[in-house]
């Protein structure tokens, strides 16, 4: 098993760490990871890092000996400190010409190197210039993306039978105030599918002349961190698990493993989401999954959102995972 999937076992079977009761410095029973997954947070999280050394209320002391171990997509990271590494026997010469090779590629494509690929990818379609401006960036072709003070209109739905309805959101209906690059979001267009890319609901992304939450604009504000998703299907473990390990992947990409976020299914149907294995959803949020339509006839803005990895991505994890090289 690769390790970041190993990671994600743990994480979904393990309990997290509670914090103790107290003034804290740090709100650590904010982080839903499995304690041996602390050490690498903190290596990450340097500022984590040094308010627990300070606070002697810290429940992750013993994390703090040596920070040198990380998952090995950061800035810095040791190979033999990684999390884990693939380990081959022999190379495949149409994909790799030696074994350092096959276990590099066999490492970017099914690992914690993929992270680190969607990573540097990472750029800024939308760019905000003062406090309150909304801001937009995505990886290529719109796989994953974090947007700020995103204002979304759903006053006038156009719902029907297709989960993924791609001109569901029209002109002006998404948004936020900041310099939009048209081009460049056009340019991330070439992957557009339902479980592929988020491009077919961003692509109308619209500049807007004001701060959609600073000057009102809103009907409802959701001030807790967003992470929108596009599901597979539920009542399938392998496809809804194609789910489960991209949302994993999003939260390394995010550097964010707090429960404290609302998770909303994007689904442009009437219908109602068959979900056979609603228990895993507890290893990401405190709370119940909210489906797109809860907010039609308002106009909803989110402080903090991403747009998860997908799970039928071309070359993604689990669903496409082409594993070559090992």
């Amino acid at each position: 098993m690769p390790p970041l999937l190993l990671a994600l076992a743990v994480v979904i079977w393990s309990p997290a760490e509670p914090g103790n009761p107290g003034r804290r410095l740090f709100n650590y029973s904010s982080l839903a990871l499995p304690p041996e997954h602390i050490p690498y947070f903190l290596r990450n999280n340097q500022r984590v890092a040094q308010l627990c050394h300070q606070d002697p209320l810290c429940p992750f002391k013993d994390a703090l000996g040596d920070l040198s171990a990380c998952w090995g997509y950061e800035e810095n990271c040791a190979p033999d400190k990684r999390f884990g590494y693939p380990v081959c026997s022999k190379a495949d010469v149409r994909w790799a010409p030696s074994v350092p090779a096959a276990q590099d590629l066999f490492w970017k494509q099914a690992d914690f190197g993929y992270v680190k690929e969607r990573l540097s990818e990472m750029k800024t379609l939308c760019s905000d210039s003062q406090p309150g401006d909304s801001s937009l960036r995505c990886s290529s072709h719109a796989r994953f993306c974090q947007a700020t003070n995103l204002y979304l209109d759903l006053r006038r739905p156009r719902r029907g039978h297709e989960r993924y309805k791609e001109d569901f959101i029209q002109h002006g209906e998404l948004g936020g105030r900041c310099k939009l690059s048209r081009a460049s979001l056009v340019a991330e267009g070439d992957h557009k599918s339902p479980l592929q890319s988020w491009y077919a609901e961003l692509q109308t992304y619209t500049e807007l002349d004001v701060q959609p939450i600073e000057d009102g604009l809103c009907d409802l504000v959701i001030e807790k961190p967003t992470v929108f998703m596009k599901l597979d299907a539920g009542v399938n473990m392998y496809h809804h698990f194609c789910d489960f390990v991209n949302l994993y992947v999003s939260q390394h990409i995010n550097n964010s493993f707090s429960p404290d976020i609302n998770i909303l299914m994007w689904d442009t149907s009437f219908h109602a989401y068959g979900d056979l294995f609603p228990e895993t959803w507890k290893a990401f949020s405190d709370y119940d999954i909210i489906h797109l339509k809860t907010y039609d006839s308002k106009r909803v803005c989110f402080k903090d959102a991403i747009f998860s990895l997908l799970p039928r991505m071309r070359y993604g994890l689990f669903y496409n995972t082409p594993l070559r090289g090992c």
